[in-house]
């Protein structure tokens, strides 16, 4: 336990310097940047204005938590796993999504040097220090990316409203957030105490984002003439869901009781 502890106050310190420095450093030197580059994408550059800062806050937030949990895990507390997993899962967030507008503005997916760091600080956390199993893990990370891309479509939605105001975006921009709300929760769930409510609840944002990002992920094909980001939330909200009502496989995977 002492050596574990030990190791995940060490991660827990590397991941609260990338994400307090490496956001601070990268949003100075490209915000600009990115608020004067020509985006191929409508609405592109009001997620460049608006949702870099705010993306840039979440990812400084996170740096803040871990180093909590440093505290936490220095000091042998039993809050120190949990609050560096609600920090692992904003952290990854806020890597990961500005990158999408950058590379449709051709520009470079600079918080990638963030996101895959992240992601091994990801499973070096669950695997060696809260030893997760490795099913736990790959289904969180799952539900993870679910929950990211539900977050995609939000945005991404709000960003349409504003530039096109088109009634589909407005019907479904909302319901986006409360899916993207459940995967966040079932996330965190499945990694610390898997239950069976968690499974309804990954359900329940799944089924919510397939009747609103497949009807949004076909017009915005038809009208691009080409496969629609839109799509991915979808994609991955039915692949979870025929794994959360496969008979026994929550309770296989997860350990929980029915």
């Amino acid at each position: 336990m002492k050596n574990k502890n030990l190791f995940g106050g060490i991660l827990a310190i590397i991941a609260s310097l990338m994400g307090i420095i490496g956001h601070i450093v990268l949003f100075l030197q490209w915000y600009r940047i990115g608020m004067g580059a020509e985006s191929a994408e409508p609405g592109c550059e009001i997620l460049l204005k608006y949702i870099h800062p705010l993306l840039s806050d979440f990812g400084v937030f996170a740096g803040v938590l871990f180093a909590v949990s440093a505290y936490g895990f220095f000091t042998k507390k039993n809050w120190a796993f949990f609050l560096s997993v609600v920090a692992i899962v904003l952290a990854l967030l806020a890597a990961w999504f500005i990158n999408v507008p950058y590379m449709a503005a051709n520009l470079p997916p600079i918080y990638f040097m963030l996101f895959w760091p992240y992601v091994l600080i990801y499973f070096l956390l669950l695997r060696a220090v809260g030893k997760i199993s490795w099913s736990q893990t790959l289904l969180a990370l799952g539900t993870g990316i679910a929950y990211i891309f539900c977050w995609m479509n939000g945005v991404s939605s709000t960003s349409r409203i504003i530039t096109h105001g088109d009634p589909i975006f407005v019907l479904v921009q909302r319901l986006h957030w409360v899916a993207m709300i459940g995967w966040a929760v079932v996330t965190v769930g499945v990694i610390m105490k898997p239950k069976e409510w968690m499974r309804v609840t990954g359900i329940a944002a799944g089924v919510t984002e397939l009747v609103v990002g497949i009807p949004l992920a076909y017009a915005t094909a038809q009208s691009l003439g080409r496969f629609s980001l839109f799509a991915l939330a979808p994609i991955a909200c039915l692949i979870l869901i025929v794994l959360l009502v496969w008979p026994k496989l929550w309770e296989k995977w997860t350990g929980a009781e029915k």
